[in-house]
Parts: structure tokens; sequence; C-alpha cells
């Protein structure tokens, strides 16, 4: 009987040991996706603050000035919330799989813990 616990130990370590895996491979992936989305952002508020600064050295009149100061601002508003949106669904995926894995953790460990629990009463 005490061959049977330990197969199922065994079992219950390697089910352990899998989750991990894919645990570590979530996180991973979520910082590519995460770190995607910042050189992303930051790519396009460079753009669009490299495109207003000419504009605006070109420009003499106060009024389109502050005009063009708006539209960036305008613009670097909408970029920021995508961005947001973005990095909200990342993280949401993220809950999505973590939630997973503790279920299914959760699922596994109960039905080792009770093969292993019979096994031991059957062996007392």
């Amino acid at each position: 009987m005490t061959t049977e616990i330990f197969e199922t130990l065994n079992k219950l370590t390697q089910q352990t040991l899998e989750n991990w895996k894919k645990l570590g491979e979530t996180n991973l992936k979520i910082g590519q996706s995460l770190l995607s989305e910042q050189v992303e952002l930051t790519t396009a508020l460079v753009e669009a603050t490299t495109k207003s600064a000419e504009e605006t050295s070109k420009t003499k009149d106060v009024k389109e000035i502050a005009a063009l100061q708006a539209e960036l601002a305008q613009e670097t508003g909408k970029l920021l919330m995508e961005s947001a949106r973005s990095t909200a669904d990342i993280i949401a995926e993220a809950g999505k799989v973590y939630n997973q894995l503790f279920e299914t953790s959760l699922k596994a460990t109960s039905e080792y813990a009770g093969k292993a629990s019979g096994k031991g009463k059957k062996a007392a």
C-alpha cells in the first residue's frame, strides 16, 4: 500500500511541476505582451511629439501653436486610452489563464489527496 501512496504523491508532484511550468510560460507571455504594448505606446508618443514639434517650429502664429498643442494633447490622450484598454485586455486574459491553472491544480490536489487518504486508511 505504501507504494501506491508514493505513486500518488509522485503524480501530484509531477502535476504541480507542470502547473509551475505553465505559470512560468504564462508570466513570460504576459511580460512580452506588456513590454510590446509599452514599446508601441512609446514609439507612437515620440512620433506624435516629434511631428508636433516640427509643425510648431514652422509656425509663427501663437493661436496656431496653441491649436497644435491642443491637437497633440488630444492625440496623446487617445494613444494613452488605447494603450490602457490593450493593457487591461492583456491583464484580463492573464487572469483567465491564472484561474484555469488554479482550478486545475485544486482539482488535481483534491483528487490525489483523496486517493492518498483512502490508501492510507486502508493500510492502517
